[in-house]
């Protein structure tokens, strides 16, 4: 089973914790997804910090984007 809580949401991406529970409901694994606003996972990560990262490069992105 996956528990999945939204920890962030900037500029319309969202950085969620998804735990892997046993039967238990015990967390044996933590993993990270930046998802987009429609909803689609766009990158899965083993820690908060390359999370971080990669949603700071979307938002760089969409501001250079816009920019444009």
């Amino acid at each position: 089973m996956k528990d999945r809580k939204t920890l962030v949401t900037e500029s319309g991406f969202n950085l969620v914790q998804v735990d892997l529970l046993n039967a238990g409901n015990n967390v044996i694994r933590t993993s990270y997804e930046v998802v987009d606003p429609d909803e689609d996972a766009i990158g899965r990560f083993g820690s908060l910090k390359e999370a971080q990262n990669f949603i700071k490069m979307l938002c760089l992105l969409k501001e250079q984007d816009q920019a444009v």
